[in-house]
């Protein structure tokens, strides 16, 4: 009987049909599942896709897997991989979370967990530093989780496990951009508090502080210069005759033409007093800053005309008195210290200084008087008068001095 089946044509066709069938439930079963996975892929994605926080991606999670597998309860933990801390928990039907979440942390396998009741267990890893795990407790229809539950329940995690990788980037990127609009704050600070400092502070100490911020070099050296003291003459009187405030402002209108004039031939202006100020030029070359110096003067003094005449009929006119030396002084950084504290000055200091203050003192309202020394590097460029050895305050020995009273113009000199 058996070889008459098989030799009927007619069984042999329906055998073939019946296996094509099985074979096209089956493909149909697969596709089904495969549909399945990606309609929960992209409901998960859609879900998280948007989050920037590793513990609301969880929950998400947790609330999906849930629903997609019809279970009671469910876990889900972050945690250090060098320390195995949690950083992050997610859960729902438990009465013991926190007992749980220990239990979980510390569970790496895939397998089920009858400590705490969780029938799968599906690890993931975040990155190299955060590793993760999902666990779900008894589905409510009662039945077994099966292979390709696991392999779902493992791919909605790894899909999670790429959220909070970005979600982590993300958070950094927006730390780094928190801290760099911060660390903008500050520079913008500190080139306000520079740009303040910098109308008290001499050039040169400027540029060493550029230099080398971290320990300029400030300290006393000697050094070849040309000192410059420029004072208003009759000074005690005008202050008698005007108000502290209309005197400030006609002191700042002049000395701010002047600072124009002596930055623009680089000097440092040191320090000022109310009527006046000293200026240090400095030039490897000698006779370039005490060329420098003297134009510096000259100018101060057609600056002076100049605001005069603007001035004429709102401020009474001034007069300013020079006096310009050359030589090595001792330049750099002086402490002071008192009771109250340190304070710093950067200044030239010696003798070659002390004449230069001496000289401006001596000098008429509207003249210059320099040194022989100073003469002696301006050559011929200028027109001087020699007024022959003086005695100066607090000076040993005569100096022999020079006067230069220009009239309108101000010769240009290269330096």
């Amino acid at each position: 009987m058996r070889r008459v089946a098989e030799d009927d044509p007619m069984a042999r066709l329906k055998a073939r049909y019946e296996t094509r069938l099985q074979e096209a439930a089956h493909a149909q079963a697969e596709l089904e599942k495969r549909v399945f996975h990606l309609k929960s892929l992209y409901d998960l994605s859609r879900e998280i896709g948007f989050l920037n926080d590793a513990e609301a991606i969880i929950q998400n999670l947790l609330m999906m897997v849930l629903g997609t597998f019809g279970a009671e309860r469910g876990l889900i933990v972050l945690r250090d991989a060098a320390t195995n801390r949690i950083s992050a928990v997610a859960h729902r039907g438990l009465d013991n979370a926190a007992d749980a979440a220990a239990v979980l942390a510390q569970h790496h396998v895939a397998q089920p967990l009858a400590a705490v009741d969780l029938r799968i267990c599906i690890p993931f890893d975040v990155d190299t530093s955060v590793k993760g795990s999902i666990g779900l407790g008894e589905k409510l229809t009662g039945e077994d989780y099966t292979p390709d539950d696991s392999e779902l329940l493992a791919t909605l995690a790894n899909q999670a496990a790429v959220a909070i990788r970005n979600a982590c980037a993300h958070q950094e990127l927006v730390r780094y951009a928190k801290d760099l609009a911060e660390s903008l704050r500050r520079i913008q600070l500190l080139e306000s508090v520079k740009a303040s400092l910098g109308k008290f502070v001499p050039k040169t100490v400027k540029d060493l502080i550029e230099k080398s911020p971290e320990a300029p070099v400030l300290e006393k050296r000697e050094t070849d210069v040309s000192v410059l003291f420029a004072d208003i003459t009759g000074y005690t009187q005008l202050s008698a005759k005007m108000g502290l405030d209309r005197l400030n402002q006609l002191v700042e209108l002049y000395f701010g033409a002047f600072l124009d004039e002596i930055l623009r031939l680089e000097g440092d202006v040191n320090e000022t007093s109310g009527d006046g100020l000293m200026v240090i030029f400095q030039d490897p070359d000698p006779r370039k800053h005490a060329a420098a110096a003297m134009q510096a003067g000259l100018a101060i003094l057609r600056r002076t005309r100049e605001t005069n005449a603007t001035l004429d009929g709102y401020y009474e006119s001034i007069s300013m008195h020079i006096g310009i030396n050359s030589g090595i002084a001792a330049v750099g950084a002086t402490k002071i210290e008192g009771a109250a504290g340190t304070r710093w000055t950067y200044t030239a200091s010696g003798s070659t200084t002390n004449i230069a203050a001496r000289l401006a003192a001596l000098a008429e309202g509207g003249s210059i008087v320099l040194s022989e020394e100073t003469r002696r590097r301006l050559g011929d460029a200028f027109p001087l008068e020699e007024l022959g050895p003086q005695t100066l305050k607090n000076v040993a020995e005569p100096v022999r001095v020079y006067r230069c009273t220009p009239q309108l113009e101000v010769p240009k000199v290269s330096i």
